[in-house]
């Protein structure tokens, strides 16, 4: 690993970062004076360079005298006896401090504070960055999640663009100089891109090989043999992320032999083929045949994450990683809602809600009257029908990560991957807009039984509260730590009840926003919530594989149902509130007796088991006369079921990949929502099955 440390690093004394001791000498000459400018008091040295030394300082004019980072560059005199290829090498530094004045403008680059030159050396001071670089936080926290470096990409490509922009290239794009620290004013996560000292000027001619800079596991090709371009840091970002997913040298990730990268073969978890695709073409060895633009870059993960299933870190969980029948699930399971031991907080940065179009007050009724007609329903011929949609809704946000169906069926929402809710004319299939406000997926949707209010759940922790036919944000409610993955909403529409990634369940009041209750007793990720008709009791699943019975109005666990293998990722009650149905990564599904009068705590049997999927379930719904119940798989796989009899009615295929489902609530149709950028409408009629 090249020896060289992060400048703003919290932990400047980690052990494995070599770093000197306030007393010793920084390898070759440093001149910096004790006080530089007769401002700035120089307070340890930090680390070293080919070209560079580097101190943690502060400012003493002003009151708070906050750190500050000092770059000394070394006098082209001291290293005059350095070769590389045979040649003499002479250090270029061609980026002007006014370019790097202006680019400390962003957020999420520091700020050049000033530029001096002393005794014939040349000194930046630029702002300390409090946080932990990305090679630390590998060190302690272990391999990087898909979700993890989709927030990475997400937020460190357009720092890219805009330095790009401003004709500069960072030209040293690896771990340590990535900080992730919390945002100023919230509680949110963001990383910012460091050390700028040696930041190449891409204004005229290829630079020389006296212009060589950057580390050597992480610098493109070109850029070791003197030449660099724009698109040799997307080289750079691409390598840091196959580092932080494997926790492997990049000299180690590329078979030689092969003339290939074999990064694959490294990974700890496997990731999904769309962020795969695109680190492949980042790390394009030849420059002409990698992504030519950060913009390029941008444009591929417009649409990301795309899920993946990484298997469970549980030791009573063991599965074969890389076994035939798992490579067929790999690409359906988001990361950062799978089981993991490491703390990974997902949120990136809190933008000002806003819509986008916002929707106009809807009439349904005037609405009606100018929608495209639908061709009437032909009476069921059979099997036929009941394998294909009646109807194909166009998306606008990408893929689906869930759906919910307005209380007179009029009106779809569908939450997505870039933090959108899509509203849809069920009828139409006609774009109602957008509510713009959450920072990632959106894992949940519920509507109110007014039909005026939706509830959302996000990665961002949060959950929202939006006016339907006006298009406003009423309320943002801030509580859970972690990933909010299910929200539901009680039948008189009072209270909200929300499930986390923290472990928690939380019961608000959805009027005032106002945190009721916070309920304790799972021992891993809650992924599922339901309240029961009469609104009495609450139903959640999680990933330590129990269903769990809340009299949540008391705060009291009533029962814990036992009887999956792995993980809970839904739960459903039936409209008459007798039964509890529950889908599980088993591949079943399982049916509850709510009616019994056992004072167990804890039941271990079912009253019925059903058996057909052959992926993990993802999603369950009961339709609303409270005999059909229908499920959806990670596959893409819909099945219908007789609640009486726990006999398969039906399987739906269309969808390519994992789904989610809610029904019309006048109980004429099933909508299914994907990952595949589909709503598809299907034909309910269980008489005909």
């Amino acid at each position: 690993m090249n020896p060289r440390i992060n400048s703003h690093s919290q932990n400047p004394e980690y052990p494995d970062k070599k770093i000197v001791s306030k007393n010793e000498t920084i390898g070759g000459i440093s001149n910096c004076p004790p006080i530089l400018k007769e401002r700035y008091q120089v307070i340890k040295p930090l680390g070293e360079s080919v070209w560079s030394h580097t101190f943690l300082a502060i400012d003493q004019d002003k009151p708070s005298k906050p750190p500050c980072i000092i770059k000394e560059f070394v006098n082209l005199d001291d290293r005059k006896d350095l070769v590389f290829q045979g040649q003499e090498v002479i250090p270029t530094f061609s980026c002007n401090p006014v370019q790097l004045d202006k680019i400390g403008k962003h957020p999420q680059i520091p700020e050049l504070l000033a530029s001096v030159e002393h005794d014939g050396h040349r000194y930046l001071v630029q702002e300390y960055i409090e946080g932990r670089d990305l090679a630390t936080e590998l060190i302690e926290d272990g391999v990087f999640s898909e979700h993890k470096i989709w927030q990475i990409l997400n937020q460190l490509l357009p720092v890219l663009e805009f330095i790009h922009d401003h004709h500069l290239i960072h030209g040293d794009i690896k771990p340590e100089n990535i900080i992730c620290r919390t945002k100023p004013g919230t509680n949110t996560q963001e990383f910012v891109l460091v050390d700028f000292g040696v930041t190449i000027s891409a204004t005229g001619d290829l630079l020389s090989i006296g212009s060589i800079n950057g580390s050597a596991e992480y610098a493109a090709p070109e850029q070791t043999k003197g030449k660099v371009y724009p698109n040799s840091d997307i080289y750079s970002l691409g390598i840091t992320c196959l580092h932080l997913l494997t926790m492997v040298s990049p000299f180690e990730l590329f078979d030689i032999k092969a003339d290939k990268w074999a990064w694959r073969d490294y990974l700890k978890h496997p990731i999904s083929r769309h962020l795969g695709r695109i680190l492949d073409k980042m790390v394009q060895r030849d420059h002409r045949q990698r992504y030519q633009s950060v913009a390029e870059v941008i444009k591929d993960i417009k649409y990301g994450p795309t899920p993946v299933d990484v298997i469970l870190q549980k030791p009573r969980w063991t599965v074969t990683a890389w076994g035939a029948a798992a490579i067929a699930l790999l690409s359906l399971v988001i990361s950062s809602r799978l089981p993991s031991p490491q703390t990974q907080p997902l949120s990136s940065s809190t933008n000002i809600p806003k819509l986008e179009p916002r929707p106009p007050r809807l009439k349904i009724d005037d609405f009606d009257s100018n929608i495209s007609t639908l061709p009437p329903i032909s009476p069921s011929t059979g099997i036929i029908d009941r394998l294909s949609p009646l109807q194909t809704l166009a998306t606008t946000s990408g893929p689906v990560w869930s759906i919910a169906a307005s209380p007179n069926g009029r009106i779809i929402a569908s939450g997505s991957t870039n933090g959108n809710i899509q509203l849809l004319h069920l009828r139409s299939g006609k774009n109602l807009g957008k509510l713009s406000g959450h920072d990632g997926p959106v894992w949940s949707v519920a509507v109110s039984p007014d039909g005026r209010t939706l509830v959302s759940s996000s990665s961002d922790s949060t959950i929202k509260i939006w006016n339907i036919y006006s298009g406003t944000l009423k309320n943002t409610l801030y509580g859970h730590l972690k990933d909010v993955f299910s929200v539901a909403i009680s039948p008189d529409g009072n209270t909200i009840a929300s499930v986390s990634k923290d472990k928690t369940i939380k019961l608000w009041d959805l009027n005032s926003g106002l945190l009721l209750y916070t309920l304790y007793g799972h021992l891993d990720e809650v992924q599922s919530v339901a309240f029961s008709s009469d609104g009495k009791t609450l139903a959640s699943g999680s990933n330590d594989g129990t269903v769990k019975l809340w009299d949540w109005r008391y705060g009291r666990l009533l029962r814990t149902l036992r009887g999956h293998d792995e993980p809970v990722w839904s739960v459903a009650i039936s409209p008459d509130g007798k039964t509890l149905a529950s889908g599980s990564w088993d591949n079943t599904i399982k049916l509850w007796d709510l009616d019994s009068s056992s004072p167990r705590r804890v039941v271990r049997r079912s009253q019925r088991t059903l058996i057909g999927h052959s992926e993990k379930i993802q999603s369950l719904e009961f339709s609303p006369d409270g005999k059909t119940l229908a499920s959806g798989d990670f596959g893409g796989t819909i099945k219908l079921w007789q609640i009486d009899t726990g006999g398969l009615m039906g399987t739906l295929k269309g969808h390519s990949t994992w789904v989610n489902l809610t029904f019309d609530p006048r109980g004429k149709t099933l909508i299914s929502g994907s990952f595949d950028d589909t709503i598809k409408v299907w034909r309910f009629s269980p008489s005909r099955f």
